[in-house]
């Protein structure tokens, strides 16, 4: 049940990462909004990674 959670947040904070990116980004460069969006993408694609990889180890 703990693994299902991460995943789905893992997921959300990449969307949200991309979503804050999206919005804010046509407005100009904030350096504040660059770097939480840039923030949550890499933590949540990092997260991401760990899934991917215990999901590859079990299927060998």
């Amino acid at each position: 049940m703990r693994d299902a959670y991460l995943t789905v947040t893992s997921v959300l904070m990449v969307i949200l990462g991309l979503v804050i990116l999206a919005r804010t980004l046509p407005l100009g460069v904030h350096l504040q909004a660059l770097l939480v969006g840039l923030g949550f993408v890499a933590l949540g694609a990092y997260r991401l990674w760990f899934v991917a990889a215990y999901l590859w180890r079990r299927l060998r």
